[in-house]
């Protein structure tokens, strides 16, 4: 369907002045869109032909403010024609912004995206982790490969993003990826933030998540039970690299620390109180925030094991993240464990097994993680079942002679 496109040449005759001249704007006008800017020139109100849009008369300033217009008119008009090759939808503002000289390019997904991405990426290390960036960056070359596959488009016009596109993409990151509900909402997260960004700024006329409510399903997420933390305690390694994973996987399980915050921790977190006790000071990588844990015994042997094989002042050999999750399988093979054994879960396992099992109250548990939220804790730290039947016990011997039990009826 072809455009309309119209251009109109208007005197503000309520901005009229006192002696007598009025400015001019240009009014641009496509199916319907209407945009207007100041041509910073101005007329005598009697001199302007209001139903031609022109000067009247031939006074030198007359054709002279004529020869402006039409100049004006046919650069626009070379504009619209520009931005019609080059795009499917060419919209009022961006002929008024190729005319102005504004970047048009400030004005596509990618573009912006692209712009986000360069700023957060020099506050790496100072208010986001390195984690944190890769998702924006995965998120933008999902985004970027979706456009080229599936829309056969190199960017597209944030004017052109509605709640239609935010659903093709979706359903496109859970069939060409296989991702699942929660891991496509983590994306789709992100992609509504830059989207919000540009409504909150006007650079979209709408925002394309207004009536889409992005699904996250609540998860039970995994930890090892006592017998299958036992049996890493226990496991023999036939190899160096194995025995390395082993030990800083057990280092976490027993004092909560993630991957990345293990990887960073060096002799100067570590402190001792008036007591003689050994305890690790830091702040979380992923969030900046304070945790403070006092070293057990499983953890303390470990440090004490590479103390002097320590790479500069780093406490642990921590290799990278793949890797170390790859030799994880490993051990969880050769131990007969089945779960899916992975960096993370020696977190989990620390807020359950370790602690929360052996009656550590969540308030702690919460401080020892890092957490600032205590229902953060909760969704780690959830009730297992020897912390059911303790305190079943407990409250069967408190009804014991009472009416509320057949002892206390007999």
């Amino acid at each position: 369907m072809k455009s309309t496109f119209r251009i109109l040449f208007l005197a503000r005759w309520e901005l009229k002045k006192e002696n007598g001249k009025v400015p001019l704007c240009a009014r641009i006008t496509i199916d319907g869109e209407k945009v207007k800017f100041s041509l910073k020139a101005e007329i005598f109100g009697n001199h302007w032909d209001p139903k031609s849009g022109r000067a009247k008369g031939q006074t030198k300033e007359a054709l002279q403010l004529n020869r402006y217009l039409d100049s004006i008119k046919g650069q626009m008009i070379m504009h619209y024609h520009n931005l019609s090759e080059a795009n499917e939808i060419v919209t009022a503002a961006m002929v008024r912004d190729a005319f102005l000289g504004t970047n048009i390019k400030s004005n596509t997904l990618l573009t912006v995206f692209e712009e986000f991405n360069d700023r957060q990426e020099k506050l790496i290390g100072i208010d986001i982790a390195q984690s944190t960036f890769n998702k924006y960056d995965l998120t933008y070359r999902r985004l970027k490969e979706f456009l080229k596959v599936k829309m056969r488009k190199n960017d597209i016009l944030l004017c052109q993003v509605d709640r239609n596109f935010v659903m093709d993409f979706e359903t496109w990151l859970k069939t060409e990826y296989k991702l699942d509900t929660n891991s496509s909402e983590k994306l789709m997260r992100i992609f509504k933030r830059i989207t919000t960004m540009c409504f909150k700024n006007g650079q979209m006329p709408r925002d394309p998540f207004c009536d889409h409510k992005l699904k996250k399903v609540k998860k039970d997420r995994g930890y090892l039970t006592r017998t299958e933390l036992e049996k890493i305690i226990d496991f023999k390694p036939d190899s160096k690299r194995l025995e390395k994973v082993r030990d800083i996987f057990l280092f976490c399980c027993f004092t909560g620390y993630d991957y990345s915050t293990t990887a960073a921790l060096t002799d100067k977190e570590l402190v001792m109180d008036d007591d003689g006790h050994e305890w690790i000071d830091t702040h979380r990588i992923k969030t900046g925030t304070p945790s403070k844990v006092k070293l057990l015994d499983i953890p303390l042997t470990i440090l004490k094991k590479y103390e002097l094989k320590r790479d500069g002042n780093y406490l642990l050999p921590v290799m990278s993240n793949a890797k170390y999750n790859l030799y994880l399988k490993e051990i969880a093979a050769a131990c007969g464990i089945e779960k899916r054994v992975t960096s993370h879960l020696a977190r989990h396992t620390f807020a359950t097994t370790v602690t929360y099992a052996n009656g550590v109250s969540i308030e702690s548990i919460s401080k020892m993680l890092g957490h600032t939220k205590i229902s953060t804790t909760q969704i780690y730290a959830r009730i297992v079942d020897k912390t059911i039947n303790d305190e079943m016990d407990k409250l069967a011997q408190k009804l014991g002679n009472t009416k509320f039990s057949l002892q206390g009826n007999r």
